[in-house]
């Protein structure tokens, strides 16, 4: 009965894990992304970026401030001025002069800004910065996302490389076997066994550093989704990569757009600025000829305008501006150029990997049926070991070489899709 539950629970253990193991594919890859610490740093640059544009807007509401104060002047000072009338009655009712060595006071200061034309600059900049900022946000996924293909794929190439020098080992093994019965028998030479034994060994090897490898590899994966695999998963082309605008040229015309206004924002400082001010206080001491407490309340509102006569690092500014305006347009034209030639580059490579798949293919077939006389041959002793050998390297290459050529058109398949900005989670499935 207990050797029955060890089973059913050992059953339903691994029933579960190979269930999980079938359920990961490159979709979950995908949306495992978009929960990774990578993609929250984007998404928080964007959100820095609508921050950046709402303080640019804040500047057009008003200020207010508060205050309060105490102050302590050598002789006695008004709380206020006073017009000649004031004067004249205190003085003929002997009352208290509001004049006072030490004055409290508290108040509300306002400033609302009328017109002031680099605020409309600023705003118009910090709205370019905020598109820039989403469009590299999305350029930084899907630049992820091929990163994922891209190592997925050079997992399936590293699995299918292990599992093809594995299955020649145990070919070579077999063959080996035959040998030692053919060198007891004084049929063969015992050089003959220490040349396959060296192959064998040759294999495994390789097999071992394709292990480290793969761990890398592995380790990568981890590292952008947040998921352990233990194997590559399955992944399909379901629509080719669509042309179309650069992807990765959109931030830097948003930025471009930016710096433009901010050469207008910096000149626009040269205009005169129109505000409003006002304030209101009301004030409190002890009158120097009675002693006695007085308050005052006093307050005024105008419009100002201030206009810059000389202001050397101001020009000084604006020279910055437009040269780093020109620097992003320069880079931007080169980033163009260097990108229209590599995705023309990567279409044509890609139709020439396509047909080279296919040939590689055939090729594959050939040196496995010729693989299949030399080991006949070999069999029967009229082929030598260094020929054999030759055949089984011939067809592990040839394996190599389609299991290559097949990792790299995905490399080309998710270059192309981060050039032209094309999700890679509608493409592969």
């Amino acid at each position: 009965m207990k050797k029955l539950k060890v089973v059913l629970l050992c059953g339903l253990f691994f029933g579960v894990f190979s269930s999980y193991a079938y359920s990961i594919n490159i979709q979950v890859l995908f949306n495992a992304l978009k929960r990774q610490p990578i993609s929250r740093i984007n998404s928080l640059m964007v959100k820095q970026a609508n921050i950046g544009y709402k303080r640019a807007t804040d500047n057009f509401y008003p200020s207010i401030y508060g205050i309060a104060g105490w102050e302590h002047y050598n002789s006695p000072t008004s709380l206020r001025p006073m017009t000649p009338t004031e004067s004249s009655e205190i003085a003929h009712s002997s009352g208290s002069y509001p004049f006072s060595k030490n004055i409290t006071q508290i108040g509300v200061e306002v400033k609302f800004p009328i017109l002031m034309f680099p605020l409309f600059e600023i705003s118009k900049k910090a709205l370019e910065m905020k598109k820039s900022a989403a469009e590299r946000k999305k350029l930084e996924f899907i630049r992820n996302e091929a990163s994922i293909v891209v190592l997925n794929a050079k997992l399936e190439y590293l699995e299918n490389l292990k599992k093809a020098l594995d299955a020649e080992k145990e070919r070579l093994k077999k063959q080996l076997k035959i040998l030692n019965v053919a060198v007891k028998n004084g049929r063969a030479a015992p050089v003959s066994v220490l040349k396959i034994e060296s192959a064998i060994s040759s294999i495994r090897i390789k097999v071992n550093s394709i292990e480290t490898s793969k761990n890398q590899v592995l380790s990568a994966i981890y590292t952008l989704t947040g998921i352990k695999l233990t194997e590559p998963v399955k992944m399909q082309l379901v629509k080719k990569p669509k042309g179309g605008e650069f992807l990765p040229i959109k931030p830097l015309q948003y930025q471009l757009e930016a710096k433009r206004y901010a050469i207008r924002a910096k000149e626009s400082e040269l205009l005169p600025k129109v505000y409003l001010s006002g304030k209101v206080f009301r004030k409190f001491g002890r009158s120097y000829n009675t002693n006695d407490p007085v308050v005052r309340n006093y307050g005024s509102i105008g419009v100002f305008v201030s206009i810059p006569i000389f202001d050397k690092p101001l020009y000084t500014d604006i020279e910055m501006a437009k040269s780093d305006y020109l620097k992003t347009k320069f880079e931007l034209e080169q980033v163009s150029l260097e990108l229209a030639s590599k995705s023309k580059e990567l279409k044509k490579n890609l139709t020439i990997l396509n047909s080279s798949i296919k040939l590689a293919y055939k090729d594959v077939k050939d040196k496995k049926r010729m693989l299949n006389y030399a080991e006949v041959a070999f069999r029967i002793g009229r082929m030598t070991e260094e020929d054999y050998l030759k055949y089984v390297s011939d067809f592990l290459n040839a394996k190599a070489n389609l299991y290559e050529l097949k990792m790299r058109r995905w490399e080309i398949i998710s270059e192309l899709a981060v050039i032209f900005g094309n999700d890679l989670k509608e493409l592969v499935k």
